[in-house]
């Protein structure tokens, strides 16, 4: 993935705009204060927050248990966190 940005040169004239990949992003976002890092944490997740349809809390926590039960009866087994990750991963 590749991000534009665009930057005013000292001069204050001139604009150039370079591409950033995700990488490079999240390099100089690590970089960043704590403060900053936490303040862009919270903005992202409030943006993911609003994009994300309205859902029935009664009926995701009813899903929850649902799901809680077939694992503690056996009836599903679950899979490692790290399993998880590294197919979350792969998909991407």
């Amino acid at each position: 993935m590749k991000i534009a940005r665009a930057r005013l040169t000292r001069e204050g004239s001139i604009w150039y705009v370079s591409v950033m990949s995700k990488e490079q992003l999240t390099t100089e976002a690590m970089a960043l204060p704590l403060a900053e890092r936490i303040s862009l944490a919270q903005a992202l997740w409030q943006s993911i927050d609003t994009d994300l349809p309205d859902c029935d809390e009664r009926a995701a926590v009813q899903e929850a248990i649902r799901r809680d039960n077939e694992l503690s009866t056996g009836a599903v087994s679950g899979r490692l966190h790290e399993d998880v990750i590294k197919a979350a991963r792969r998909s991407l």
